[in-house]
């Protein structure tokens, strides 16, 4: 609620998708993470990845296997944020574990 107000958001919609995408992510935690950590490069371990981009994966497999959103729009989207939030390279490697995600 905090949030909300401190951001401005009033539509009923957005704050029913935030919460969703929130609980969704947390309740169904373990398996994304284990998704992540399954299309990872042999020599990466998810304790490298920073907190941003982890963030950042979670709510894309989310989206994309709960929700059954398209995913070339979550990927898109995700990586839109990763260039603007993540390090120089956040983008280019979220969407190469998206893109293995999705190939499965």
């Amino acid at each position: 609620d905090i949030f909300f107000e401190n951001n401005n958001i009033e539509s009923n919609e957005t704050k029913k998708y935030i919460k969703d995408i929130i609980e969704g992510t947390i309740s169904n935690s373990e398996s994304i993470t284990q998704e992540i950590s399954k299309n990872l490069k042999e020599d990466w371990k998810i304790e490298r990845i920073s907190k941003i981009n982890l963030a950042l994966l979670k709510l894309a497999i989310y989206e994309i296997k709960y929700k059954k959103l398209p995913f070339k729009v979550v990927i898109n989207e995700v990586v839109e944020l990763a260039k603007k939030y993540g390090e120089d390279s956040s983008h280019i490697f979220i969407n190469g574990v998206l893109a293995s995600v999705v190939k499965e």
